[in-house]
């Protein structure tokens, strides 16, 4: 699925439906400007190369209300992964992503080998897109995922990663690139706390897709 760069930190990315979530979210690269939602139409492209909604010979057209609908998804469920990297309970983020997908009707199905599905009850395209997005995060915290997809709280990052260390304390996108910076950050607030800065020592630089 289509983001706005690659992973900084050359990790796989997350397991199952939990995959679209991050895609989701990776749609924005805060630091080179890049939004692959960032139009009515870039966003339908998005959610139609994602089989999110169906492939017209016109191109879906969504519109201004479903549109920052989508928006509001996107960046309530990167509050709860900020929650998630913090490892401290977000409420109001929590509440956010509620309020976000609440417009969603989900519906439980029994399956004849006894197990049971959850599917989106909408018959409308876009609130069906909604719905599969909250099924994914439903289905990820049922089998565990959930907690472990997070983003990254570098300056102008936000890049949601999955986190497969055994501990699950992964905190930055790339220790490489946010992690350097967040420790270059502190030692010139440490050492040089008045308004003059020390020269810029030489660092990892990411280009526009991620890569050093």
């Amino acid at each position: 699925m289509a983001t706005a760069g690659r992973d900084p930190g050359g990790r796989a990315p997350a397991p199952g439906s939990l995959r679209l979530v991050q895609a989701l979210v990776n749609t924005l690269n805060v630091e080179f400007a890049r939004d692959l939602l960032g139009t009515r139409e870039t966003a339908a492209a998005w959610l139609t190369a994602a089989g999110l909604l169906p492939a017209l010979s016109a191109g879906p057209v969504l519109s201004a209300a479903e549109h920052a609908d989508l928006l509001e998804v996107r960046e309530a469920i990167r509050g709860v992964l900020a929650a998630h990297t913090s490892q401290d309970p977000d409420q109001a983020a929590a509440d956010r992503l509620t309020r976000a997908l609440a417009s969603c009707r989900l519906t439980v199905t029994a399956r004849p080998d006894g197990g049971m599905s959850l599917a989106s009850a909408d018959h409308d395209p876009f609130s069906r897109a909604l719905g599969a997005i909250a099924v994914a995060i439903a289905e990820a915290a049922v089998t565990g995922t959930w907690a472990r997809l997070k983003s990254c709280p570098g300056h102008l990052c936000g890049w949601a990663f999955y986190d497969r260390s055994a501990a699950a304390r992964s905190r930055w996108c790339s220790m490489q690139l946010c992690g350097a910076r967040a420790k270059m950050r502190t030692y010139r607030a440490r050492y040089y706390p008045g308004p003059v800065s020390p020269p810029r020592a030489a660092g990892p630089a990411r280009t526009a897709d991620g890569r050093r």
